[in-house]
């Protein structure tokens, strides 16, 4: 299983013998600091015991933007790590690096990530690459359009894939 983990949104993904099994996003993003984290722990936990995993597997935080960024990402982290370890699940890490190499580029984004795990699996890329459309006309844009993407299902596919690539095929 792999978590995309964060403190407004959450990607994860099973996957058995190199496929993706199942995935979804997690939202967060109405619920503060520090009460996050303990939503986080709590949704984690209930997540990985009804999926039951034989690894969960994470990516590593190594850089952060300002200090509320180390706190965001460090606590999300530590919260899954917990509830996986509260159930008894090895813990990998996957570096942002070996993430993005998995996917055929070092320096991909999070659109490359996605379209390389929508052509490689044969899924929705609305599915993995969540779209949020903007509510009310603004500029050029109209209500429907797309206003962003949530790209944490596709990036919790990735840490599976990266995972499954490095450790079972030892690519």
């Amino acid at each position: 299983m792999g978590i995309d983990h964060g403190t407004n949104y959450a990607g994860w993904a099973t996957m058995k013998r190199g496929t993706p099994s199942s995935f979804g996003l997690r939202d967060y993003s109405k619920i503060s600091m520090p009460d996050v984290l303990d939503a986080i722990y709590q949704d984690s936990y209930k997540l990985i015991k009804r999926e039951q995993p034989d690894i969960v597997v994470l990516e590593r935080p190594v850089h952060f933007k300002n200090a509320n960024s180390v706190l965001a990402l460090v606590g999300a982290y530590s919260m899954v790590t917990l509830a996986a370890l509260h159930l008894g699940k090895r813990i990998e890490g996957i570096r942002p690096t070996e993430l993005k190499m998995q996917t055929g580029k070092g320096n991909a984004d999070k659109e490359t990530v996605a379209a390389e795990m929508m052509m490689l699996f044969d899924l929705d890329y609305d599915q993995i690459a969540v779209p949020v459309l903007y509510k009310a006309n603004k500029g050029k844009n109209k209500i429907g359009d797309v206003k962003e993407r949530l790209f944490d299902p596709s990036d919790a596919i990735a840490l599976c894939w990266a995972y499954h690539q490095k450790y079972i095929n030892g690519a």
